[in-house]
């Protein structure tokens, strides 16, 4: 009986507890696993959506499309500020706005709305105050919508911690007791 207490134990404390990792081959200098992931990693949508917060304001102040995007630029998250720059980059070089904005739509998905948006406003002259700030709603609602989610995913995933604390008590109290009873019957 104690026997099965400790393996109950062992096993509870195992799964809970996984051996480490392997060391993997050596890994390139920091220094360049920095400039590789600065260069590689997109915007996140709350990073678009502080950019676009900036774009959207500066819109509404007066500033032309163009002239918002730089403001933004300057003043956006990093990974943001990158994809805006290589946005602006193909304008000053004479390319229309909409082909920077394209790309970055098509790089990034989390840019979309918003590069449509503006695209629509560029080509038709119409006002775009009011589309930023529905775009501006439906991304924050889907941030808010992927918040509840892991928040519902915690609930489920901490049960699993406590369900491995109460079974190999269950088992000693409950099951043990059960199969030595039917096992003491069967033999008289």
């Amino acid at each position: 009986m104690k026997t099965f207490a400790i393996l109950c134990i062992c096993l509870a404390a195992y799964l809970y507890f996984p051996p480490p990792q392997r060391k993997l081959p050596k890994d390139p200098p920091i220094e360049t696993q920095i400039e590789i992931a600065a260069r590689v990693r997109t915007a996140t949508i709350s990073e678009v959506l502080q950019a676009l917060e900036i774009i959207r304001l500066g819109i509404s102040s007066g500033m032309t499309i163009s002239d918002a995007l730089q403001y933004a630029q300057k003043h956006s998250p990093r990974a943001a500020s990158q994809e805006l720059e290589q946005a602006l980059n193909q304008f000053g070089v004479g390319f229309p706005l909409s082909r920077g904005l394209e790309k970055i739509a098509i790089a990034n998905p989390g840019w979309r709305s918003i590069s449509d948006a503006l695209i629509t406003s560029l080509h038709s002259g119409s006002p775009i105050t009011d589309q930023l700030a529905d775009v501006e709603f439906v991304l924050q609602s889907s941030i808010d919508t992927e918040k509840l989610q892991r928040i519902k995913s915690v609930a489920v995933k901490s049960v699993l911690p406590l369900g491995l604390c109460f079974l190999p008590a269950f088992i000693l109290l409950a099951v043990i007791p059960i199969v030595a009873g039917l096992i003491g019957g069967l033999t008289q």
